[in-house]
């Protein structure tokens, strides 16, 4: 055991505040420009796309193995230490490919895999960490604030380097300034890790208090439980949704020819509205309908790419984007809770990791088979905009099979209510329909 002094639940929770703020402000200004990198290091726009996915997958791999007894000898605190040095020290190859002007895809996604390795083998220890130092009773509101906080800092950060490539393009100094966001990027990771470092207790583990469910025995019973049921319907969701997710960022650099400064209000707009929403859902929100506000989360998210396939007007675009940021907001903090409600503690680590692998296997098999729809389409057709039509279509059929939603009661009452929008439900609607209070809590809420 650290013979450290034990940090305050108070302390541990403004702690994680800030490293939110660092880390999303990282997200906003580097991670969001990835794409943006690759294709201005001279990189196809199809492989740009794809880019942003593959290291993921790569990511999910070695978190797998980042679970096993070699990393599970060690605290909570300093596997969190371990994986952030790491996604800190794989900012500096992307520096130097940047400064040398590398036109490389292979060697930018092999640096890109070691930075979702190290990130997404931080989530399990972290989810575990979260467990042991906030209360049930504070979850949903330790989660709206904080992602409040991450939010506002992504949005800040994606302004300020859209601005920085906006003036750089004109000059030629596009690339010298990704290298200075990568700089700044490698900064910020040093001051998570101060965070973590100086503001986490130290968890020793005693033996027993944390169960490795295998992967096998996750699959086997993934259709049978309550649990394993959410799990499925998300992981054939994100294959639908990353279906054309992927490409909406080319579309928007490529095909529409947005500039950088277009391309950051846009892009930054989602992250305001997520912003907007958390604020709402910090308020309003009850824990016993978080099953209903993931179903009409997703319903948003779903009819999203149907609008980009619509319309090109920059401004309706900007409006879009404010709704889906509302959606996705929605969608995370009911999927975050509901894997705090529906998972033992002692099993939270390996089943989180396997939430992982799954989402990002569905990422890739979604990518994939978005590149391969457009590569096969007549080149006459716009194919943008038949890829987005095509990914509406088969989030709505996913949907109908969700779990907990008697879609033949609600779906006919939505649509009443929602009228004069169209398709798409406002997000205010939302709010109104799923998160009132009950007269009669449901069973599975009682749970």
């Amino acid at each position: 055991m650290s013979k450290i002094a034990p940090v305050t639940t108070k302390n541990h929770i403004r702690a994680s505040f800030r490293d939110a703020t660092y880390t999303s402000l990282n997200i906003g200004m580097a991670e969001s420009y990835f794409c943006a990198f690759m294709l201005a290091l001279g990189i196809s726009e199809v492989i740009s796309g794809l880019g942003t996915v593959i290291p993921q997958f790569i990511g999910v791999l070695f978190q797998m193995f980042s679970i096993r007894t070699f990393f599970r000898r060690y605290s909570l605190k300093n596997r969190l230490l371990l994986f952030l040095a790491v996604q800190a020290l794989s900012m500096i190859p992307l520096i130097f490919i940047g400064w040398l002007k590398i036109n490389s895809a292979l060697l930018v996604i092999s640096v890109l895999g070691i930075y979702w390795a190290s990130l997404l083998s931080l989530n399990p220890p972290w989810n575990r960490l979260i467990g042991h130092t906030v209360p049930l009773m504070f979850r949903l509101k330790f989660f709206s604030i904080r992602s409040q906080f991450a939010q506002t800092s992504v949005f800040i950060g994606m302004i300020t380097s859209g601005i920085l490539l906006y003036w750089a393009k004109d000059k030629g100094y596009e690339l010298q300034v990704f290298v200075g966001i990568f700089v700044v990027g490698f900064i910020l990771k040093c001051f998570s890790f101060y965070e973590i470092k100086t503001n986490h207790n130290d968890y020793d583990l005693a033996p027993g208090t944390e169960h490795r469910v295998r992967f096998r025995d996750f699959l086997k019973n993934i259709r049978h439980t309550d649990q394993g049921k959410l799990i499925l319907f998300l992981f054939f969701f994100y294959i639908t949704v990353h279906f054309s997710a992927p490409y909406f960022n080319p579309y928007m650099l490529g095909k529409l020819k947005f500039n950088y400064l277009e391309y950051m209000v846009i892009t930054s707009i989602a992250y305001f509205g997520r912003v907007f929403a958390f604020k709402i859902l910090q308020k309003k929100a009850k824990s016993r309908h978080i099953n209903k506000l993931l179903i009409l989360s997703t319903m948003g998210v779903a009819t999203s790419p149907l609008w980009w396939a619509l319309t090109e007007n920059y401004w309706l675009i900007i409006l879009i984007e404010f709704l889906s940021g509302c959606y996705w907001a929605a969608f995370e903090l009911s999927t975050i809770l509901l894997y705090y409600q529906k998972i033992d503690d002692r099993e939270r680590t390996s089943i989180i990791t396997y939430i992982t692998v799954l989402n990002t296997t569905g990422m890739v098999i979604g990518s994939s088979l978005g590149a391969l729809f457009m590569r096969y389409l007549p080149a006459e057709w716009n194919q943008y905009l038949v890829l987005f039509a095509a990914s509406t279509c088969l989030r709505i059929v996913v949907i109908a099979f969700a779990p907990h939603v008697n879609f033949r009661g609600r779906i006919p009452k939505l649509f009443a209510i929602n009228r004069t929008h169209g398709v798409v439900p406002s997000f205010g609607s939302i709010a109104r329909q799923f998160l009132k209070d009950d007269k009669k809590p449901r069973d599975e809420d009682k749970k």
